[in-house]
């Protein structure tokens, strides 16, 4: 990086949507390199086996398809959405039988992706100056490997995420929504009062103030951290589920509170 870098390196925005300035590494490497487009897309160019600029190959297809084979299996999220680890790039089988390899880089403000497959000679590059651009990236990928001619990249399996998540939000705001409803029918028709201690609705106010507690003690770990997965993967769809998970911890506080006395 230097302050003479033309265009100039965009501001950056944080998971909350602030702006971040350019943030300069130490190290050279990771998060440390500053590249455009084009630079990337070079790079990505170079490790496919069908280049296009004959004379300018830099490595051979045999050295290029070392570099691809898996060396790491792997564990947590990225299994998801990839089948191994080579030396340096993420790979995955495609539907059409072909390989893809791929990787990624965030920072404080930025996130960035490139996808290629290397026997096709198709690639793409995306980069973007927000924590928040996990969801666009996948869906540009989905389209992009619709639009090369297979089905789908593991990436893709981002936007099925959010779908599933939300939902789950909309289950937690049913459930919300039904529970308010009975207790606004007790209050009315004074099956419901004010007695926590109730002995014969002891064990279901044990149980809701135990899941309520359990409920708020997760939002308040989660308002806590700095960062978490989950808010850069899913940032809108998360702060709904943390909002309807809020109003269950609520629900269920005012339930065993106001517990049924009269059937």
């Amino acid at each position: 990086w230097s302050e003479g870098l033309k265009p100039e390196v965009p501001v950056g925005y944080d998971l909350k949507g602030n702006s971040v300035p350019v943030y300069v590494y130490p190290e050279k490497a990771s998060g440390g390199l500053f590249a455009t487009v084009e630079d990337i897309a070079t790079f990505a160019a170079a490790g496919m086996t069908k280049y296009t600029l004959t004379g300018q190959e830099i490595l051979t297809a045999q050295s290029i398809n070392e570099l691809y084979k898996p060396v790491v299996g792997l564990n947590g999220y990225y299994s998801f959405v990839s089948d191994s680890y080579g030396f340096g790039h993420f790979i995955e089988s495609l539907s059409n039988g072909y390989k893809a390899v791929w990787h990624g880089g965030q920072g404080h403000g930025w996130m960035t992706h490139f996808h290629s497959v290397p026997e096709t000679g198709d690639g793409i590059v995306i980069l973007t100056n927000s924590q928040r651009s996990w969801p666009l990236i996948a869906y540009i990928l989905n389209d992009w490997a619709q639009w090369s001619g297979f089905t789908s990249v593991g990436m893709g399996k981002i936007t099925t995420g959010i779908k599933l998540l939300w939902v789950i939000v909309g289950l937690f705001l049913l459930i919300f929504a039904w529970q308010v409803f009975r207790l606004g029918q007790g209050f009315i028709s004074g099956s419901r009062q004010f007695a926590p201690l109730f002995r014969r609705s002891r064990n279901l106010w044990l149980v809701q103030c135990i899941i309520s507690i359990v409920l708020l003690i997760i939002l308040l770990w989660s308002l806590t951290r700095d960062y978490l997965f989950i808010f850069s993967v899913f940032p809108v769809a998360s702060i709904w589920l943390m909002f309807s998970i809020s109003l269950l911890a609520l629900i269920l506080l005012l339930s065993a509170i106001f517990p049924m006395v009269e059937e």
